[in-house]
């Protein structure tokens, strides 16, 4: 099972997942403000923040293990909750069609199929020594307002423990693969957040790589913002998230 943080009760768990490079820690402001009436489990995926020792990088091997964990926790009622690189695990995960899937809120997701990545990223990311230096280029790289202090210290240091093998992993092969065949066109509410300053996904690439695989996808572009939604803009997205996944609570 994934190291996670379980928060907060309700007969519908969001499954939370977080950024390349990163770790649940991204999504603690977001699992404040969405309180104690919110189940939220927020997970390390293999390579990164407490699972750094875990291995299996690339897309079917993580998003196994997210469902082995989900499966193991007797979850019956899901929203998964993805972001950038782990947007393209919860689509492969969801095309598995699990009866616990009800729902979905990506931010910032990559596409099921090859993401483009600009060739200067692309030797960035292969480079990567995780120094502090590099560290804080990269997230200082990926947001277009303040982060809070204590989650931009995070995030550079959970960029400077990620498993070298699993930083290396996805600009080498898992930003490659391609899954778009399979996924094919996924049934299931879906709300797709992504910031207009976003310099990796931006609302053009989700308009014509991402939304394509979705029946009915309701797409909230944020002005003013860029990559790191869950730490840019916490509150805001506590309230999207709640009243999306709000939707399909049981009385």
């Amino acid at each position: 099972m994934l190291p996670l943080i379980d928060r907060g009760q309700s007969d519908t768990a969001l499954v939370m997942m977080h950024f390349f490079g990163n770790s649940h820690r991204e999504w603690l402001e977001v699992i404040e403000y969405l309180g104690p009436e919110h189940r939220c489990i927020a997970l390390d995926l293999p390579g990164f923040g407490d699972a750094a020792d875990i291995e299996g990088f690339d897309t079917r091997a993580m998003s196994d293990q997210v469902e082995q964990t989900i499966n193991a926790l007797g979850l019956e009622r899901v929203v998964l909750v993805g972001h950038s690189f782990s947007g393209k695990v919860a689509m492969v995960l969801a095309a598995r069609r699990p009866e616990w899937l009800i729902s979905m809120v990506l931010v910032a997701p990559a596409p099921a199929g090859p993401q483009p990545v600009s060739d200067e990223e692309r030797e960035f990311q292969q480079a990567f020594d995780h120094s502090r230096e590099q560290a804080e280029a990269f997230i200082d790289g990926a947001i277009a307002r303040n982060i809070s202090p204590a989650r931009y210290r995070d995030a550079v240091e959970d960029a400077m423990r990620a498993s070298p093998a699993a930083w290396q992993a996805w600009p080498r092969h898992g930003s490659r693969e391609d899954f778009s065949g399979e996924v094919g066109v996924l049934d299931y509410p879906t709300l797709i957040v992504v910031g207009d300053r976003d310099p990796s996904l931006p609302p053009q690439t989700q308009k014509a790589l991402v939304l394509g695989q979705f029946a009915a996808p309701h797409l909230e572009v944020i002005p003013d913002h860029g990559h790191l939604l869950p730490m840019e803009m916490p509150e805001a997205l506590a309230g999207l998230i709640a009243g999306f996944a709000g939707r399909f609570q049981t009385v």
